[in-house]
């Protein structure tokens, strides 16, 4: 079966610790969410935007890209339930999953990633490491975790960390202060300004 592509971009709730919601913080005039649509939308077939209810009417509409809220049974349940909502809504046989709060992200890493997927025999999730830390939040999922991950939301086990340590993954390091910038996460108006340091 040829592979197929989507893109899940995770835009967030109401972002307490930052005061705004993120995904509409911008960057040269860029809000982030959009940031994220351009890195992904070059490298799959249709993205699903998985947005707070109070994002939506501060979204513009595009072609290719659908923005929806979490699947009822999962709202409010963090990045688990954005995963699983966005491939509830769109069906491909493989996921390029950003959060929209990694404004500095480079696309280079997701061609890395689909490019690892392709010399991959076994279809497994790729996620990034930069300096031993984990990036499963801007990594490649195949859909075959989706079952796992209803599992692990009806469960109540919301940490990333659950989900891949019950799903065959694959790693790629970055050590260079170049790309363990691009993961660089804005949780804080101190992290914006921080960016620009």
């Amino acid at each position: 079966m040829k592979s197929s592509f989507a893109g899940i971009v995770l835009a967030g709730g109401e972002s307490r610790r930052y005061g705004t919601p993120k995904a509409l913080e911008e960057i040269e005039g860029r809000p982030f969410y959009k940031i994220a649509l351009e890195i992904l939308q070059p490298l799959v077939d249709h993205i699903v935007m998985v947005a707070h209810p109070s994002l939506q009417s501060s979204i513009d509409e595009q072609e290719g890209v659908t923005v929806i809220l979490d699947d009822p049974e999962f709202r409010g349940q963090g990045p688990l339930a954005g995963i699983y909502s966005g491939m509830n809504a769109y069906e491909a046989t493989n996921y390029l999953v950003l959060a929209c709060d990694m404004p500095l992200m480079k696309q280079q890493v997701f061609h890395q990633l689909v490019s690892l997927h392709f010399l991959l025999k076994n279809d497994c999730s790729i996620v990034p490491v930069t300096r031993n830390r984990l990036q499963p939040l801007a990594a490649l999922y195949p859909a075959a975790v989706k079952p796992v991950l209803f599992d692990l939301l009806i469960s109540e086990k919301r940490r990333l960390t659950d989900l891949l340590q019950r799903v065959e993954c694959a790693y790629i390091s970055y050590d260079s202060p170049e790309m363990t910038r691009c993961f660089r996460n804005i949780n804080t108006p101190a992290d914006y300004k921080g960016m620009f340091d």
